[in-house]
């Protein structure tokens, strides 16, 4: 994750130190929380409140170029009022779609629930080699429905989408199911915790998706 703004639309955020085992392995731009005292990574699938967003690299090995890389400080932005943004998730067409139809070739969509997507938008970002999809690189469609059984997205009317196809998805604003990913710096669709971020916005130009906290050592915990 990285910092964007924060909800006002000020870019001036609080960022402390917090106390860090040495060999905790922490990256630049991870979500943290704590535990037991110690900030620690969050949770592949999250759901208990978050700290913020560690600000610096920490290996938990002895760098010569770097003291703090395993030292007992960690720096995270820690307000609760910052919006982050990162990629958006992408699906993959299955077999041949239609000119409504969008559907995922991976069966973790299936563990979302039906409307869970309805409201947000796709973008094309790549067509497979031999695709006939009419619809430009870059054309964002709005998501009319969402069946989970099937993974597939009703969307309004454009090209059909073909086997191969790749489109980055904008969940609806509020949304905040999913996963973090393995570096715990990005909303993946690989499982569907009640995360402790939801969606307050896009930019959909470059294919970034924007959250804020849900639940927050120091906020609201919704």
């Amino acid at each position: 994750m990285k910092f964007y703004q924060k909800l006002d639309g000020g870019v001036h955020v609080s960022a402390r130190e917090y106390d860090i085992e040495a060999a905790t392995a922490v990256t630049e731009g991870q979500l943290v929380k704590l535990s037991g005292g110690w900030a620690v990574p969050a949770a592949a699938n999250e759901t208990g409140a978050i700290l913020g967003i560690a600000a610096e690299n920490h290996s938990g090995a002895p760098d010569a170029l770097d003291p703090r890389a395993d030292g007992k400080k960690l720096l995270v932005i820690d307000d609760p009022a910052v919006v982050m943004q990162c990629a958006a998730p992408t699906v993959t067409q299955s077999g041949e779609g239609s000119a409504t139809t969008l559907t995922a070739a991976s069966a973790d969509l299936a563990v979302f629930a039906d409307g869970d997507f309805t409201g947000g938008y796709v973008k094309l970002v790549s067509k497979a080699e031999e695709s006939t999809n009419a619809d430009p690189i870059g054309k964002v469609r709005r998501i009319a429905g969402f069946a989970a059984s099937g993974r597939t997205f009703t969307l309004e009317s454009g090209g059909a989408p073909c086997a191969g196809d790749v489109y980055a998805v904008f969940p609806p604003i509020g949304f905040a199911k999913g996963g973090l990913g393995a570096g715990r710096d990005a909303l993946v669709l690989t499982a569907a915790a009640n995360l402790p971020l939801k969606v307050v916005g896009y930019d959909r130009g470059l294919g970034k998706i924007n959250l804020i906290a849900k639940k927050h050592l120091f906020a609201v915990d919704a």
